[in-house]
């Protein structure tokens, strides 16, 4: 329902935008808005999701000396 509305309200938006060349750049420029903050997400979320990949990478390693480690202790135990 939430898209058939959207759908309705986009469409009503550039019939309007079309008619008027003042809300036809207002349209313009908000789109171009949108297509900037969807590159800054999805450059900063790459970043993120490498940062993310380099923590767990990190913990995985401390993990698996900590537990060699405990596995050699009860060896010569």
């Amino acid at each position: 329902m939430e898209t058939i509305l959207a759908g309705i309200f986009g469409g009503a938006v550039v019939y309007v935008a079309g008619k008027t060349e003042l809300l036809r750049n207002a349209v313009k420029g908000v789109i171009k808005m949108g297509y900037s903050v969807s590159d800054t997400f999805t450059s900063g979320g790459g970043e993120c999701m490498e940062s993310l990949k380099d923590v767990v990478a990190e913990s995985k390693a401390e993990y698996e000396a900590v537990k060699a480690a405990k596995a050699e202790a009860a060896v010569k135990a």
